[in-house]
């Protein structure tokens, strides 16, 4: 089964009844019902809509128009049933996203410091194409699973600060793993349940026409949107070098974004690490992610897949759980309501 279904922007009310629990939302200033369901994490189409008036009809003005402060029950859409339906389940502590998989599905809220802030979280490589491998004491390393597990665990915090994460690149069985050695597999899918296609420019138009097509269904009340796109670099040659983790980006604004990201990590490094130093880099680079994407987007590399430091150092769950961390900080930084983490990593 895929989950194929957006990460939900938490505003949406719950309120149980009996064993059941019936989930309502209040609209926002000038949004009508197809922008509640998307932004209620569910994708609107005809029947659904048809669905919502049915269960609310006697609070719609018209027969079809919201009212502002007027509390509004969102349709049973079919859970798990439905291909494109969002797959989470509520309750008192928090909601559920099964995406993260079993240990880590249930996010709790601890601020609203996102809340309108939309993030298109992409996972480098994936389905036929695993990036770049490294081998570490005979086991092999592709890149795509660290860098889909820490795009997961970005996500995650993301959406305990309030904002929109959407995974760009998903996977129906792999949620956030606390192993060392994360196995390959080849069973990835773009957002929208789209197949991977065997070549190579038709995936990056694959990624490219996912992301434009939510920024436009978001642009009508997102406070910002931006594409963090998640990588580990192998450098070319004979020597590899390790690698700080650094930072690309195509355009004025994406250079503005990277900045901050790349602040909370020196910031980082000389809080939790302090004498090592960071040489991480911000870079403009002509790649396809950052200059044919409408959000802003940037380009984070996490280290060097063929280097044996960086290896051992994403090959622990607790770093890449770091590493995400500091990127949320990071984005919060750029926002102006950042706060040091206090989680660090080896």
């Amino acid at each position: 089964m895929r989950f194929s279904a957006l990460l939900l922007l938490f505003g949406v009310l719950v309120s149980p009844v009996g064993d059941a629990v019936a989930q309502t939302v209040v609209p926002q200033a000038g949004e009508g019902i197809w922008g509640v369901l998307r932004r209620s994490g569910i994708e609107p189409n005809n029947e659904r809509v048809a669905a919502f008036k049915e269960l609310n009809a006697a609070r719609l003005a018209d027969g079809d128009q919201l009212v502002a402060g007027v509390s509004y029950q969102l349709p049973d859409i079919g859970g798990a049933s439905a291909p494109t339906a969002p797959v989470r389940t509520a309750t008192s502590e928090g909601r559920r996203y099964p995406i993260f998989g079993p240990d880590y599905e249930l996010v709790t809220r601890r601020s609203d410091r996102l809340v309108g802030h939309v993030y298109y979280i992409v996972s480098g490589h994936g389905g036929p194409d695993p990036g770049s491998v490294g081998v570490l004491d005979g086991r092999s390393m592709p890149e795509d699973e660290i860098a889909y597990d820490t795009a997961l665990r970005l996500a995650r915090r993301i959406l305990e600060e309030g904002g929109t994460a959407y995974m760009i690149v998903r996977d129906p069985d792999d949620g956030i793993r606390d192993l060392e050695y994360l196995p390959p597999d080849k069973d990835e899918f773009f957002y929208g349940d789209v197949s991977m296609s065997s070549r190579y420019k038709r995936r990056l138009r694959q990624r490219r026409d996912a992301i434009n097509a939510l920024y436009d269904k978001n642009r009508s009340w997102a406070r910002s949107q931006q594409v963090i796109a998640v990588h580990v670099d192998a450098m070319g040659g004979r020597h590899q070098p390790q690698i700080d983790v650094h930072f690309a980006y195509a355009s004025d604004n994406g250079r503005g974004l990277g900045r901050a990201l790349q602040s909370e990590i020196e910031a980082q490094y000389a809080t939790h690490q302090p004498g090592r130093g960071y040489n991480g880099r911000l870079v403009k680079r002509d790649l396809y992610i950052l200059n044919e994407t409408k959000p802003t987007a940037v380009l984070v590399e996490l280290g060097n897949i063929r280097h044996r430091g960086d290896q051992v150092r994403l090959t622990k769950p607790g770093n890449r759980q770091a590493l995400a961390d500091w990127i949320a900080e990071g984005l919060l930084r750029q926002l102006g309501v950042g706060e040091a983490s206090r989680r660090s990593a080896e």
